[in-house]
């Protein structure tokens, strides 16, 4: 079902004995705008990590030699 508070609470009231089950677009929709501001938080405190933002959400396997090297020097300096 939707995150809807609306939802959960019909469902609990309607199906108090259903398990609920949320869609995974909604809950991967959350986790990215979780980690998108989690992002540019960090991209305000530390001025190195401009212009890095799809250095972190390429896949590995697509980035160049040099995206991969910085990649690994950001994880470092910035855990």
């Amino acid at each position: 079902m939707d995150l809807s508070p609306a939802f959960i609470a019909g469902a609990v009231e309607s199906f108090p004995d259903a398990q609920i089950t949320f869609d995974g677009f909604h809950v991967v929709k959350l986790l990215n705008e979780a980690m998108s501001q989690v992002r540019i938080i960090g991209r305000k405190e530390h001025d190195a990590l401009k212009g890095h933002k799809y250095t972190f959400l390429k896949k590995r396997v697509n980035l160049s030699n040099k995206q991969e090297q910085l990649r690994g020097e950001m994880i470092t300096l910035y855990p």
